[in-house]
């Protein structure tokens, strides 16, 4: 599996942003009322970021062939939970990006700006969990092999 580009998660944040914003807008227009943002929207990236910190140090202890209770299938399933995290946090960084732009149009009225502060917090905590995802995904490389194979067959292990 490849490692997540940094250019495809901004194109995802950068494209949901868009589109969300597009949508929040034309919604307002029409007389709709926002789409609410409770403060509590922080807290599933943010207890997802450090759940995947703890996961992804048992992986790095793994590659490290350090003593640890993961194995090669946990391994395994870490790694698309940072990838699927990455990709997703970044979409929702567009999102919540997209919802702080449409609350600072009136932050004088009390809505609004709890509006824009519960999406300013859950942006953040969406950039905390891309940013950890990251992290996890580049701990989980294997090292390339250091035996030279003399068949011209590579048995190395697959990257977790």
């Amino acid at each position: 599996m490849s490692r997540t580009s940094w250019q495809s998660l901004v194109l995802l944040a950068l494209g949901g942003g868009l589109i969300c914003f597009l949508l929040l807008e034309g919604a307002e227009a029409r007389g709709f009322l926002p789409v609410p943002v409770p403060m509590i929207s922080a807290a599933g990236p943010a207890v997802l970021a450090v759940v995947l910190l703890w996961l992804g140090r048992g992986v790095r202890r793994l590659v490290r062939q350090e003593a640890t209770s993961m194995t090669p299938l946990g391994a395994a399933r870490v790694v698309l939970l940072a990838k699927a995290s990455s990709l997703v946090g970044s979409v929702l960084v567009g999102y919540f990006a997209a919802q702080v732009l449409v609350a600072l149009d009136n932050l004088s009225a009390p809505l609004p700006r709890e509006q824009a502060i519960a999406a300013g917090l859950a942006l953040l905590s969406c950039l905390a969990l891309v940013a950890v995802a990251l992290l996890v995904e580049w701990w989980c490389r294997v090292p390339p092999d250091d035996e030279d194979d003399s068949s011209g067959v590579n048995h190395g292990a697959s990257a977790a």
